[in-house]
């Protein structure tokens, strides 16, 4: 079976065998699931809301760049928080606790769409092969394979 690279984005890639990361990868045909989140925005919406409601409710007790401080530090903090997420993959050699990544956001849910599109084709190539057909990995028949 040919190896075909469904993302690549710096250390995180997803091929038609494995789903890598840092240093850790893991068969693909072993993933249950992947999941997407954003675990450090719920931490950092506590901490920095507080610091941009201590800043605005205690405006006339503190210098006015001790506001502008707290106001511009808690926003940029929270843009960046939504901008992070973490990518877990459980598979069934991890268990329940599977193991994740952490990184922007963007490449994180594209890795994901990555990971559903090779499993779906894992799957679409194990039902050709079950009905006794010739598996066929050539690119340009992609679109006749969706109509089944």
């Amino acid at each position: 079976m040919a190896k075909k690279t469904y993302f690549k984005d710096g250390f995180l890639e997803v091929t038609s065998e494995f789903v890598k990361a840092r240093t850790r990868s893991i068969q693909l045909s072993t993933l249950e699931s992947v999941h997407v989140s954003r675990r450090l925005f719920l931490g950092t919406l506590a901490l920095c809301g507080g610091m941009i409601l201590f800043g605005i409710l205690f405006g006339d007790l503190l210098y006015i760049h001790e506001i502008a401080f707290l106001v511009i530090v808690g926003a940029g903090l929270l843009w960046l928080a939504w901008n992070f997420g973490t990518f877990t993959i459980y598979s069934k050699l991890t268990g329940s606790k599977g193991w994740a990544v952490t990184w922007w956001i963007k490449p994180l849910h594209q890795m994901r769409a990555a990971v559903e599109t090779a499993l779906e084709d894992q799957a679409a190539s194990k039902r050709r092969a079950k009905k006794g057909g010739a598996v066929n990995h050539d690119d340009d028949d992609d679109e006749d394979e969706d109509d089944e």
